[in-house]
């Protein structure tokens, strides 16, 4: 499957636009939760199901990042990639969290809470909603042939990072054999395949290219450098319904 989006994502132009962009008609964006996992995690299946419930909100998006130390306990995670743990790790410094762990939640890149403290991720997406700054804009376009164009375009309140995140949307089921969880028939939601870095952007215009695998979604993310505040996300279907 990695090798297959390797593929078929592509970058297709990325141009700086002029100084100042003119903004598009204000719209309120959704906020980015994404949930660190792993199927060898007792704690996990309950955390995977919450960010199913989350993701019925209409101002979240939700993610699940599968991380793999958990895979030394006799389970290989089936979703799991070194890359996503490095992504942990980056918010592990960026929000001063003591470690990494799982289930975690982290809010829009701005905060962090365990997967049981329902109450602390309810609590930091309102803290979000109401903190978060306009300035960057994400629009998708479908092309024909299941090819999309992305435009970003704004001003970061800080040099930011451009991510393609290409998952799996809805839920899935796997069936896990051996470990914490032998036995367990563990029921995941929208989890990644893959994190493709797109560039750095530091405020203008930029437009890139993605053809998904079939039966992928992706998701665009700007963000602050080194595991940064989320400053604007966007998502896009494999079929062309954005």
């Amino acid at each position: 499957m990695q090798s297959v989006i390797s593929a078929l994502i592509w970058l297709a132009t990325a141009a700086a636009g002029p100084a100042h962009v003119p903004d598009p008609p204000e719209q309120v964006r959704p906020i980015l939760v994404e949930l660190f996992t792993s199927q060898g995690c007792p704690l996990c299946p309950a955390a995977n199901l919450y960010l199913g419930e989350l993701d019925e909100r209409e101002d979240v998006i939700a993610l699940g990042f599968a991380v793999d130390y958990w895979d030394i306990y006799g389970w290989r995670d089936t979703y799991a990639q070194p890359a996503f743990t490095e992504r942990q790790r980056l918010y592990k410094s960026s929000l001063d969290v003591p470690r990494v762990y799982t289930p975690q939640f982290v809010i829009d890149g701005a905060a962090e809470a365990e997967g049981r403290q329902t109450d602390a991720i309810l609590s930091a997406l309102q803290r979000r909603r109401m903190a978060m700054m306009a300035g960057v804009h994400v629009t998708t376009l479908a092309t024909g042939n299941g090819n999309h164009t992305i435009e970003v375009s704004g001003s970061p309140p800080s040099a930011s990072e451009i991510w393609l995140a290409v998952f799996e949307p809805g839920w899935h089921t796997v069936g896990i054999e051996a470990g914490e969880n032998a036995g367990l028939d563990m029921q995941l939601y929208n989890p990644v395949r893959a994190l493709i870095p797109l560039g750095h952007w530091a405020g203008g215009q930029a437009e890139y290219g993605a053809a998904l695998p079939e039966g992928t979604s992706g998701v665009i993310i700007v963000q602050g450098a080194q595991g940064g505040p989320v400053y604007g996300v966007g998502e896009f279907e494999q079929d062309g319904d954005d």
